[in-house]
């Protein structure tokens, strides 16, 4: 489902478009990025919100939800709340992505910034029950030597938060992404800043001039879908046509 397709007042904080309105508060994305990867956060800046990165000069661009950087990390927010087919590929093409996006033509590799990709999903992604996935790599030979590239991913299902006894913050956050529900004094303020930007009506007008966008591209789709199945139709017709005459004639 578009990020776009929901009424403006049923939209919630684990719609994309109210998380990266809510996260454009420094103080709400810096304390976000703490519990959910259990480390301090000093002072962050904001690298984009929701804005295309495009690499290279033909490469695909991507739309990253939440893109932040510390004084030597980088992080990746993104709210998921379904199509998680292609959720590891999708993962492996962001983590390169924040990379070329922050570095410059004379970076050396060890000047890399350690990055995390955050993929937070209302349910869950990979079908096992588990709160959190987190990817590890390791040398298939051994694990005496460990494989440190500074990058990590990590994958949270919302709807097992109810599984978390040892992070009470972590288990508030995912249940309040959940079933809406606050349950801690953070969870309080992510609803009051949801409500809030909702109240916005600059930010109402904008989400439904992107709604009117996508209506127009899937009306034009459906049009071209039926011509073109106009256009089969009478190919085919025109085919069996031909068919029809070989059999007589022989």
């Amino acid at each position: 489902m578009s990020q776009f397709s929901k009424p403006w007042n049923e939209l919630t904080f684990s719609d994309n478009y109210i998380f990266c309105k809510v996260m454009l508060n420094e103080d709400l994305c810096k304390r976000f990025i703490e519990i959910l990867l259990n480390i301090k956060v000093d002072k962050i800046e904001y690298l984009n919100t929701e804005n295309q990165i495009e690499n290279f000069y033909e490469g695909r661009g991507i739309r990253m939800d939440v893109f932040v950087k510390d004084s030597n990390r980088t992080f990746n927010l993104e709210m998921q709340t379904g199509d998680y087919d292609s959720i590891l590929l999708r993962a492996r093409y962001y983590q390169s992505a924040s990379d070329v996006a922050t570095t410059k033509r004379r970076t050396k590799f060890y000047s890399l910034k350690e990055s995390f990709i955050v993929f937070i999903c209302v349910d869950d992604p990979f079908g096992q029950n588990l709160p959190v996935y987190t990817k590890k790599t390791t040398f298939l030979e051994t694990e005496k030597i460990p494989y440190n590239d500074k990058s990590h991913i990590v994958f949270y299902n919302a709807s097992a938060y109810s599984k978390i006894n040892e992070n009470e913050e972590l288990k508030a956050v995912l249940g309040f992404i959940y079933d809406n529900k606050p349950y801690s004094d953070f969870t309080d303020k992510l609803e009051v800043s949801s409500n809030d930007a909702k109240a916005r009506s600059e930010w109402e007008d904008d989400y439904m001039f992107f709604q009117d966008i996508l209506e127009d591209e899937k009306e034009k789709a459906r049009d071209e879908g039926l011509a073109e199945g106009r256009a089969e139709g009478i190919l085919q017709t025109q085919i069996n046509s031909v068919i029809l005459c070989i059999k007589w004639c022989f």
